[in-house]
């Protein structure tokens, strides 16, 4: 391999890198994420009360 091919191999990997990250990180695009399992439950919404080996926990 010479010198400009690595550098060529250098750059595409970096652009793959920035894509990828562009495409994958809704930050990068300027959506809010909403996520619907860790969100403040809405005002009027039934929580159950759920229990997992003994652990008791409240789920939407």
């Amino acid at each position: 391999m010479n010198v400009l091919d690595l550098i060529r191999t250098r750059i595409l990997k970096e652009q793959r890198l920035d894509d990828a990250q562009y495409l994958m990180a809704k930050a990068y695009r300027g959506v809010a994420y909403v996520d619907a399992h860790h969100d403040e439950p809405k005002p009027g919404e039934v929580t159950k009360q759920l229990t997992y080996r003994g652990r008791h926990y409240a789920h939407q």
